[in-house]
């Protein structure tokens, strides 16, 4: 669009890091009153940086006031913790209301994050920065290119927010559907109707985001098997569902770390060990094995 070049990352799932640069011709006017300008150029590149990712995302606030648990009895102390907090929550909220004033909450963090420039020595050093990185062509005129550098900024941030916005949704519509279809109680087959490995049952035939399905849907549902036994059986199924992944030490470490967070709920290490091995996992099945490697490291590093 308008000459606009997407030189390293994917639009549709944007990592909320955006490096805007333009290329300034040698015969580019550079004169009187052109100083602050001309000053933002460096080896014939005008580059500005955003950062939009916030620390701590809606989904991250859930499960860390929730734990892994996002069974009803997790929601209803989540509910709680939200009263304490201030929040004006009516009680025996149902759940398309409770949806609704979520997403109220979510949609409050909306601040805007202003670019900043940013030099380099080369085009070949921008790029390998891990951020979307766009390319707006070459200019004559350095107003010109400062003026259009500085306003993609404003659409990428508005684009990146409604592509959160649109996870946290469907993680909320997750969420929600568990507490609406709970079932404690196993029917005459043996499985409950919140059993994942019965909708679930085999990565070969998986399709979807397997990281929102681990930390959404399978880890906690092993996390709230009443008893030792109906872990073992259901650990069984997971194994199974996990049986054509090709580095089966991640699908160990995940078992005994979740068997280490049943045994104490409050254990951190295991807890943000059982979060990088669901990304590990994922990643490597998506074959971003750059990804993987980078949290191989974060997992060694936990034990150190």
């Amino acid at each position: 669009m308008l000459g606009i070049q997407q030189k390293k990352g994917d639009a549709n799932k944007l990592l909320g890091k955006l490096i805007v640069y333009a290329k300034i011709s040698p015969d580019a006017e550079t004169g009187k009153g052109m100083a602050p300008l001309r000053d933002m150029v460096r080896n014939g590149l005008l580059a500005v940086s955003g950062e939009f990712k916030s620390n701590d995302s809606f989904k991250d606030f859930i499960r860390r006031e929730m734990g892994s648990d996002s069974n009803n009895e997790g929601i209803s102390e989540f509910i709680d913790r939200l009263k304490e907090e201030g929040v004006e929550l009516p009680e025996n909220l149902p759940p398309e209301a409770f949806k609704d004033r979520i997403q109220e909450i979510s949609n409050m963090e909306i601040i805007p994050v202003p670019a900043k420039v940013v030099f380099y020595e080369s085009e070949e050093e921008l790029l390998q920065e891990e951020a979307d990185i766009y390319y707006i062509g070459e200019f004559l005129g350095v107003g010109q290119a400062h003026l259009c550098i500085t306003s993609l900024p404003i659409f990428y941030q508005a684009m990146y927010k409604e592509q959160v916005n649109s996870l946290e949704r469907e993680y909320i519509d997750d969420l929600l559907g568990q507490i609406e279809n709970a079932c404690p109680e196993k029917d005459s087959t043996g499985l409950g109707c919140n059993d994942v490995f019965a909708e679930h049952t085999s990565l070969d035939t998986f399709m979807g985001n397997l990281w929102e399905l681990l930390g959404v849907r399978i880890i906690p549902f092993l996390l709230a098997q009443k008893t030792d036994a109906d872990y073992e059986n259901n650990i069984r199924k997971f194994y199974g569902f996990m049986s054509s992944y090709l580095e089966l030490e991640d699908v160990v470490q995940m078992d005994h770390s979740i068997r280490v967070l049943r045994s104490n709920q409050g254990d951190a290490k295991a807890r943000e060990r059982i979060e990088l091995l669901s990304k590990k996992i994922s990643a490597t099945y998506q074959e971003d094995f750059k990804s993987a490697s980078k949290l191989k490291k974060q997992i060694e590093a936990l034990e150190n």
